[in-house]
């Protein structure tokens, strides 16, 4: 019970209000007699004092000082006896008391200490066994709404008859928001407003609470109070209203609400992974007939009769990482690194091609977009791929490049577009130019390569002039390889190749005699360098099968 309403039981309708008056909202738990000068050491807080002043010096200092010590303690009012001990209240502690909003009352000498105590025990046991009620009923609402796996809406509605205000919930996970009831005249304003309208104006207008366990956050609940002018997170009601009920309803409706929502996640991510090894079956070629691909598409509501193409996101130089020892938290690092780039490649490529399904591997994405590749299309492709890589430049330390494969008309042969997007990000990695969007047909002497790189003449030939570079390199842990690769990009210039290798160039001209030798060639001849260059791209388009 309150100290308000203390003052309007029936039986203590003499006690008189005396100073403090805005401090009545003050909670009770229990009533205790002080007049003992340290009684207040055990005070626990939420009480009622009540003191006939007896054992206090008789003056103005210690009584103030006496309040002072029983507010710092959390008490809730002080009952004065006095026409005995105490004949009038000093005007100091009434100022007190109104600074502290703690209220001071009046007690007439004739009410024994058990006229107020009984009385007041009786109304605090009898409001906390309705609030148990209470509870019981909340506790069992929540509890058949939890079983029985009931809808977010159903959640929301049983809270909104609990606490008698509508209520919405914002699910920051799937963007998606629920309300208690349809015909609000809140819900029909806010149903004209996007996703992100909808959560800036209820974080600006209403009270909210946070949904969230201790791993993950779900969104908020939101109270649909017009009356409320101001946002804010302090969910106290109305003065009328029973805080406990309130508070109760609040709390169980967000941990069913979490309970419900880790269900959605968990059934998501399963459809999730069950839809991303569809689509690795497909690129992968491991579907052998179009009856299996149809029956499979029909589960999810996806339509190929248009065929499509294949778009790869590649997190440029990512492998290399691995390479390396990494302790457990860089490797929780880089895996937070790779997620965020894949949540913000699939954000954004929903985003413009909203039916796209994707397969993710270690270090890129794949999409299939089920349309033809038209220029209004590659355009789109270029427009999302900026948007793509604007988001990751301030948040991760890597860059992205796209490789976009051609389209395809018969979804069975999907295999060949992934397999030409490969081959752009393997020929991005061997022009260094990363960081871009590239399509199949901008590769030019590599889709000759591609198409001869696991001849038998052209291994052969990759062989005579890189292989004994390799055999070296293994044998002496040198770099070889990687040496008349920069000279080659540096347009045989070694100057510009010790600068980038970041070699002293008698270094790099050690090395590039030793490769001479080795080759037993003069590569200062111009004739060889065609051969070198294309054994060398040779070389790494093989590499990952090869070697």
């Amino acid at each position: 019970m309150t100290v308000a309403e203390l003052l309007i039981t029936p039986t203590l309708k003499n006690l008189k209000l005396i100073s403090g008056f805005y401090g009545v909202h003050r909670e009770i738990s229990t009533v205790t007699v002080i007049d003992t000068p340290d009684g207040f050491q055990w005070l626990t807080g939420n009480e009622v004092v009540i003191t006939t002043t007896y054992a206090l010096e008789k003056t103005e200092e210690a009584f103030c000082n006496f309040i002072t010590s029983i507010i710092v303690k959390g008490a809730s009012a002080l009952i004065v006896k006095t026409d005995r001990y105490l004949k009038v209240i000093p005007e100091n502690a009434k100022k007190l008391c109104d600074e502290k909003n703690f209220p001071l009352i009046y007690c007439p000498e004739s009410y024994a200490f058990a006229d107020i105590i009984n009385p007041t025990l009786s109304s605090i046991i009898s409001k906390q066994e309705a609030q148990l009620r209470k509870a019981n009923n909340i506790h069992k609402s929540f509890l058949e709404l939890a079983i029985n796996d009931c809808r977010i809406q159903e959640i929301l509605q049983t809270l909104s008859t609990l606490i008698k205000v509508p209520t919405a919930y914002v699910d920051t996970v799937f963007h998606k928001v629920y309300f208690s009831d349809t015909s609000n005249e809140n819900t029909i304003l806010l149903n004209t407003m996007s996703y992100k309208q909808i959560l800036t104006y209820f974080k600006e207008h209403y009270k909210y609470i946070e949904v969230a366990n201790k791993k993950q956050f779900f969104g908020f609940i939101i109270i649909l109070d017009s009356n409320i002018s101001e946002p804010t997170t302090d969910l106290e009601p109305n003065p009328e209203f029973d805080s406990h009920v309130y508070h109760t309803a609040l709390e169980y409706a967000s941990i069913v609400i979490i309970l419900r929502m880790q269900i959605l996640v968990s059934n998501h991510m399963i459809e999730e992974k069950y839809r991303s090894s569809f689509v690795g079956d497909l690129v992968l070629n491991n579907v052998k007939t179009l009856t299996e691909i149809e029956t499979r598409a029909h589960l999810y509501g996806w339509d190929f009769s248009a065929g499509g193409f294949i778009v790869i996101i590649d997190i440029n130089n990512f492998k290399k990482y691995y390479l390396k020892e990494l302790s457990s938290k860089e490797g929780r690092q880089l895996q937070n690194y790779v997620n965020y780039i894949f949540d913000t490649s699939i954000q954004y490529m929903h985003a413009t091609f909203p039916s796209a399904h994707y397969y993710s591997q270690s270090d890129y994405i794949s999409f299939l977009i089920g349309e033809k590749l038209s220029s209004v299309v590659q355009e789109k492709l270029k427009n999302v791929f900026h948007q793509i890589q604007y988001a990751l430049e301030v948040t991760v330390p890597f860059t992205v490049s796209m490789g976009v494969g051609t389209y395809i008309e018969n979804i069975i042969d999907i295999h060949h577009s992934y397999e030409q997007a490969r081959q752009v990000i393997q020929a991005v990695y061997q022009t260094h130019q990363f960081n871009r969007i590239t399509f199949y047909d901008q590769i030019g002497l590599y889709k000759l390569l591609f198409s001869v790189a696991y001849n038998k003449e052209a291994i052969e030939f990759c062989d005579k002039y890189v292989q004994p570079l390799r055999e070296y390199d293994i044998q002496h842990h040198a770099n070889l390889i990687e040496t008349i690769q920069a000279i080659v990009n540096c347009g045989w210039n070694l100057k510009a190749a010790s600068d980038a290798l970041y070699l002293h160039y008698n270094s790099v001209k050690y090395r590039f005699q030793k490769i001479c030798e080795i080759l037993d060639m003069d590569l200062r001849n111009p004739e060889k360098h065609t051969e070198v260059e294309l054994a060398l791209k040779l070389f790494f388009l093989q590499k990952e099968s090869r070697y």
